[in-house]
């Protein structure tokens, strides 16, 4: 309500976030298991003797480098730029809670570029034990940043006794911190072996090729038992409010709930398949398809997290639209387009009422849902009702239906919203 609205149409912010932070997380977490897989991979080759595995490990460091370094880099400032733009409030809170959090996060990603370079030009330059170290060092970067990002991220569904205290330590090591380190750290692991096997299914010497297999298949399928305890671990961490979200299984929520399951299963039989001996013709197929799969688990854990928060963007802190409580409360007594500080209506009228709702639906709606946009579409749930049942379905918000924030405002705003909702779904039906 501080803020300005970066108003969208065609498509709502929360898609755009879920879009760029699935693909972000999917590089991101492929970057942290990846630098212990090179050194892995590395010194199998070293022992081995063999010059065209080792030659296979520098040109994966290529690719590894460009892809965490330049995507994971640009997708994450893209991340930043993402969340200040539709959720200002909660990331500043984000910042000033774990400032120094982010701090030392950065400082780690500092340390993760430096000893990545230094390891990808350090081939055939340096004396393979110092080059190992180099690689393990970056592993270490990696991890630690991992490490950072995990407290923060896992405070804003499960904030536990900092409710209370407003401690640092007590936000950071939260309920559920170490269910999800858990399966953040396999699900790397898990991530760097897809990749691997992808690469290394191309490698033309069949002898280097078995070699890297076998052990980019291990680091694909050794991490999925450790994937399904931290899973479990994680729901079973979960406070009732929490946990009763999850489980509601809403509309949107259903089918990646549903799906996390059984993409972990075809992800450990897709694993299993490079344990037998497979058609040379169907090895990348097969490898590229578990890699597929991989971005797809990502994708319904992150979604089922993230929905697992509602009605809060911050649990108990901040509403998903980006509201507080203490100012809601405000906003019911004095308006809310009075309260919100760049609202161009400032109070209802009969003249104005389709102005007054667009500017309600700005500040209170469009942070989740659309209008005729791809994700939780707002028209369906409201095609058949008259103005009096939009007002009633809006009266509802926070009681009936409890995975969505209260309406916050006068009843003539209330009446304003409903009067825009039903206008708008007439338009788009002529």
């Amino acid at each position: 309500m501080d803020y300005p609205v970066w108003q969208l149409w065609g498509i709502n912010g929360g898609l755009l976030v879920a879009i760029i932070s699935v693909l972000h997380v999917f590089v991101a977490q492929f970057a942290v298991g990846g630098g212990f897989l090179l050194v892995h991979a590395a010194t199998r080759a070293e022992r081995a003797g063999s010059a065209e595995a080792t030659f296979w490990v520098k040109r994966f460091t290529r690719f590894f480098l460009l892809l965490s370094m330049v995507f994971g880099g640009v997708s994450g400032v893209g991340i930043w730029v993402i969340i200040s733009l539709i959720s200002p409030a909660a990331t500043s809170l984000l910042v000033h809670r774990f400032v120094y959090a982010w701090a030392t996060e950065w400082v780690f990603f500092l340390g993760e570029i430096v000893a990545l370079l230094v390891y990808y030009y350090g081939f055939g330059k340096m004396r393979f034990e110092d080059h190992r170290n180099v690689g393990l060092l970056y592993g270490l970067f990696a991890y630690l940043s991992l490490f950072m990002i995990n407290g923060i991220i896992t405070f804003m569904l499960t904030p536990g006794a900092w409710m209370q205290t407003q401690g640092f330590w007590d936000g950071f090591f939260n309920p559920t911190f170490w269910p999800s380190l858990l399966f953040r750290s396999a699900l790397c692991a898990m991530l760097s072996g897809l990749f691997g096997l992808v690469w290394a299914s191309l490698i033309d010497d069949e002898r280097a090729r078995e070699l890297m297999t076998g052990v980019t298949r291990l680091w694909a399928l050794v991490p999925i038992p450790f994937m399904a305890v931290g899973a479990w671990w994680y729901i079973g961490a979960l406070p009732a409010p929490q946990l009763e979200m999850v489980l509601r299984r809403t509309a949107d929520i259903r089918p990646f709930l549903e799906a996390f399951p059984w993409v972990l299963a075809a992800l450990m039989v897709g694993g299993l398949a490079f344990f037998t001996r497979l058609p040379s013709g169907a090895r990348v197929p097969v490898a590229a398809l578990l890699l597929v799969l991989g971005l797809c688990q990502v994708g319904t854990f992150e979604w089922v997290r993230e929905t697992g928060r509602r009605p809060w963007i911050v649990h108990g802190v901040i509403w998903s639209n980006g509201i507080t409580p203490e100012a809601g409360a405000k906003s019911d007594l004095e308006g809310m387009l009075k309260v919100a500080r760049w609202s161009g209506v400032k109070q209802v009228a009969e003249a104005n009422m389709h102005e007054a709702g667009r500017e309600l639906w700005q500040v209170q709606c469009a942070n989740c849902h659309g209008l005729g946009a791809p994700m939780i579409d707002i028209l369906p749930r409201i095609a058949n009702r008259p103005l009096t049942g939009v007002e009633a379905l809006i009266t509802g918000q926070g009681a009936l239906q409890g995975y969505m924030p209260p309406f916050v405002g006068t009843p003539a705003e209330r009446r304003a919203l409903a009067t825009y909702l039903v206008n708008e779904r007439d338009a788009r039906r002529h």
